[in-house]
Parts: structure tokens; C-alpha cells; sequence
């Protein structure tokens, strides 16, 4: 007999919350996880996630453990790094007072292949290129400040992630991309019999940054830049009737309904 899982649970209360509905764990041998009382419901719950770089997220919690940054940035930037990055226990000790230093010069986006030629032609940024490209910096962006949308002058580390989305819809289509190789979920969905079939999906800290950008509330947001609602509907089949997205720390979500998407938040 299946247990109910922990993160099955916290997806059952939302779900129950916001339909206005009791569930129960139907997940015995390899069903669907949850049923509504009278059938009409079935919910199956899911996570788009990366377990390798929880170790990276861990050696970098040492980095901003230890402090001593070295200087104040006068905005916010993404730095984009590979998974397999060496030291990461001293990386922000290395990167926030390099990008200080390129905003004194007025500098506000980094690329390491220009950065590379750069250095090769000793041109008058080579030294705080180099200490980028040491440690293993492959682009780098400041967020511009806005009147409307404050935000904390930090840097905020992505390894391995491929690179941040464009706008909702592209997270949206990388995120069908990674459900629909998850076969069993629309097997399970299809074979309840249930009028309603709901994929509920967890995203976390874990998960790809390009997916999971618009409900982390780690890099900064605002209304105009592509980050609201998905404005398509998730490519998924017939057989997934209502898609539930929500980002586990964050708490914040989206749900797509009888052809609408639906903000979910403070859940």
C-alpha cells in the first residue's frame, strides 16, 4: 500500500481550498494519488525538479554564509554558471566584488566568450574579466531598477540552468517539454475515469531556472516584461483537463481551467 507522501499532502490542501472540496488518498497499488468524494475528481501530483544540484545550492549557502562580499552593487544581476563549477563554497567571494567593479566602469552585462578575447588582446577589462571567467562565469546581467518594482542589489547564482526564459509562455512550453516524457501521469489520469483530471505540478528550488523564473520570486519581476499569466494553454492532451503549476517556496502558482489560466498565490 502506498503512503501518502508529504508534498502529496500540501498539494491536496490547495487543491481542496481553492475547489472548495474533500479529497481522499486513493493511491493504494499505482492509481491516481487523490479522488473527490463523489468521483468527479481526479488528482494526480507531480515534481519538475533537479536533484543533482542540490549539492551546488548547499556549497553556495556556504559562500553567502561566510559574508564579506566586498563592496555594494547598485542593482540586481543573474550570473549563470555550469553545474560543475569548482569552489563554489567561495563564489560570491570571487563574482559580487568583479561585478562591482563593472558598474563602476558602467558596465552592466558580462558574456564569457567576448570576455575571453578580451583578456587574449589585454584589452582594459582583463582583470576583472579574468577573475569571472575563473570562476567559471559564463554570462552575467544586471536588472535595471524600476520606479515601480524595488528590489535588493544582489547577485543571484543559476548553475547549470540553461538560461532564463524569455516570458511565461516559454516556461510554460519547456515545462510541458519535461511533463510530457512523465508518461505515467497522463496513464494514471486516463484509467480514474474521472471527469475532472488534475495534474498537479511542484516546482522548487531545484527545478530549471528558464521553468521555474516566473513563480521562484527569486529575480526580480515586474508587470510588463512577459512574466504574468502563460497567455497558451499547456500542450498536454485532452486527457489532462485542469494543470495546476505551483512553486513550493514561493507559494506562488498558476492554474489553467475550462480554457483559462488562473493566478494562484499566498497558498
Amino acid at each position: 500500500m502506498n503512503k501518502e507522501r508529504t508534498n502529496e499532502r500540501e498539494a491536496r490542501k490547495i487543491v481542496e481550498k481553492v475547489l472548495r472540496l474533500e479529497l481522499e488518498h486513493s493511491d493504494k497499488e499505482g492509481g491516481v494519488d487523490y479522488r473527490s468524494i463523489d468521483g468527479h475528481h481526479a488528482i494526480e501530483v507531480t515534481r519538475v525538479t533537479d536533484g543533482r544540484k542540490r549539492a551546488d545550492r548547499d556549497a553556495l549557502g556556504v559562500s553567502r554564509e561566510k559574508g564579506d562580499l566586498g563592496g555594494e552593487l547598485q542593482t540586481y544581476w543573474v550570473v549563470f554558471a555550469p553545474d560543475t563549477q569548482r569552489r563554489l563554497n567561495v563564489f560570491l567571494q570571487t563574482v559580487h566584488p568583479a561585478l562591482v567593479e563593472l558598474e563602476l566602469v558602467g558596465e552592466a552585462f558580462f558574456d564569457r566568450q567576448p570576455a575571453a578575447m578580451h583578456v587574449i588582446q589585454r584589452g582594459p577589462l582583463s582583470p576583472v574579466y579574468r577573475r569571472l571567467l575563473d570562476a567559471g562565469v559564463e554570462r552575467a546581467s544586471a536588472v535595471p531598477n524600476h520606479a515601480h518594482r524595488r528590489h535588493a542589489h544582489r547577485v543571484l547564482p543559476m548553475l547549470g540552468s540553461g538560461g532564463s526564459s524569455s516570458g511565461s509562455d516559454e516556461a510554460l512550453s519547456l515545462l510541458t517539454g519535461e511533463l510530457s516524457a512523465k508518461k505515467d501521469n497522463a496513464t494514471k489520469l486516463h484509467a480514474s475515469g474521472a471527469q475532472r483530471r488534475h495534474l498537479f505540478v511542484w516546482l522548487d528550488d531545484d527545478t530549471r531556472f528558464d521553468i521555474a523564473r516566473p513563480l521562484s520570486r527569486e529575480a526580480p519581476l515586474w508587470r510588463d516584461d512577459g512574466f504574468g499569466l502563460p497567455s497558451m494553454p499547456p500542450t498536454l492532451g485532452p486527457v489532462i483537463t485542469d494543470l495546476w503549476v505551483v512553486h513550493q517556496r514561493s507559494s506562488l502558482g498558476w492554474r489553467w481551467h475550462d480554457e483559462t489560466w488562473w493566478a494562484l498565490s499566498d497558498l
